[in-house]
């Protein structure tokens, strides 16, 4: 019976962190919208978009402490309330101060989601099981965001952008109230002893195993999702690829996460190797990125091999998603949580510096993607070296 309930606990974290992404992500689609009628420029919106960065990243380790230190059930109802009102909030603004505020509010609250997964799953399940069902957690939010940001396209030609929060918004009222009914902790699963906050992430960065799998899964996974976000666009164009089927290239990415990062763990139980399995997917993921970034777009009728080749560098370098089973396995029920929020962290942060880093190796002589994006290949390496110092925590 247990067992069974843990299955319920994995689905509304899975929607809390659906509705993170989607709420994270929103901006994008809307922010011609929001530019207009808030009568805001560019660089306005994009400020008032990064509050929910801001958020995010100011309430990241403490989440995880707090989902350490207390049952689940409080934790991760309070997140998704945080979430729910930033979203309220923002659904009625008409200004780009209060959309600021609502959206550093969202942050806060989307800081959970991710974490509280990942901490449930290890709660509920057994360790050969955790690569698997928090694969399908990325999964999920891969491919549901996607669907829901293609309804948000639609739905903007009839309604408003703020219309639109406030239907989403009801979700997440939907939400909070499962969560409230249906997330706890295991009744067996409490902390071997109570750290305080400075103590357990004292605890996390004695552990150099610890800090070599965060630096390694930013540099990977980092790399993967600022690749997937914003600079496979910037090849695509060169190439004078079509917008909308430059979509449909994104789209290809993360379906290949989406179906790799689940797949690849369950491969890791069979292998019973983490790291072996994260060597292949990051030796051919990088392979993969190469040809899309610099394989030349041949003068025929399709992208098909386009569409083949992103789904390959999604599928595989999905794999450096283990490097969040391999610390999940490292750590204890009192600091699992830190030491996930503290890889996640450093993914995030090394993500939002891929953003801007590789402007930094523009020539003089060329503006093109090809005078800087050897960056993205570089970092792969970088992490594929640093496996070779971590130790296999794949379960016998």
């Amino acid at each position: 019976m247990q067992k069974c309930y843990g299955w319920f606990v994995w689905f509304i974290a899975t929607l809390f962190v659906v509705y993170s992404f989607c709420l994270n992500t929103a901006s994008a689609v809307f922010s011609d919208a929001i530019k207009t009628s808030l009568h805001a420029s560019n660089l306005g919106v994009s400020m008032a978009t990064g509050t929910f960065i801001l958020g995010f990243a100011c309430m990241q380790i403490p989440a995880g402490y707090l989902l350490d230190k207390f049952n689940a059930r409080m934790i991760v109802s309070g997140g998704v309330l945080l979430l729910a009102l930033g979203n309220i909030l923002i659904s009625f603004t008409d200004n780009l101060l209060l959309y600021s505020f609502s959206n550093f509010i969202q942050g806060i609250g989307a800081s959970f989601a991710f974490v509280a997964a990942a901490v449930l799953i290890s709660q509920w399940f057994s360790a050969s099981k955790f690569p698997v069902l928090f694969g399908l957690t990325q999964t999920l939010s891969c491919i549901l965001a996607g669907i829901i940001h293609y309804y948000f396209s639609i739905a903007l030609t009839t309604h408003t952008w703020n219309e639109i929060y406030r239907i989403i918004a009801m979700f997440g009222l939907v939400l909070f109230i499962l969560s409230i009914a249906i997330v706890k902790s295991p009744t067996n699963e409490r902390p071997e002893e109570s750290l305080s906050l400075k103590e357990s992430l004292k605890a996390v960065f004695k552990n150099k195993q610890i800090l070599l799998c965060s630096i390694a899964a930013a540099t990977s996974f980092g790399v993967l999702l600022s690749y997937a976000g914003l600079w496979y666009l910037r090849v695509q164009t060169f190439y004078a690829v079509a917008n909308p089927q430059a979509v449909i290239i994104s789209g290809m990415i993360f379906l290949g996460i989406g179906v790799g990062t689940p797949l690849l763990g369950w491969l890791s139980n069979i292998m019973k190797s983490r790291v072996m399995v994260i060597h292949l997917s990051l030796c051919i993921g990088t392979m993969t990125l190469l040809l899309g970034l610099y394989l030349p777009h041949f003068d025929i009728d399709t992208l098909l091999i386009t569409h083949v080749i992103s789904f390959l560098i999604g599928f595989c370098l999905s794999g450096s998603m283990l490097f969040y089973t391999m610390v999940s396995e490292m750590s204890n029920n009192a600091t699992r949580g830190v030491a996930i929020s503290v890889l996640n962290t450093a993914v995030f942060l090394f993500n939002t510096f891929m953003l801007f880093i590789p402007y930094l190796f523009i020539t003089v002589i060329s503006g093109d993607f090809f005078t800087y994006l050897w960056i993205l290949p570089f970092f792969i390496l970088f992490s594929i070296l640093i496996l070779y110092f971590i130790k296999d925590t794949s379960p016998s």
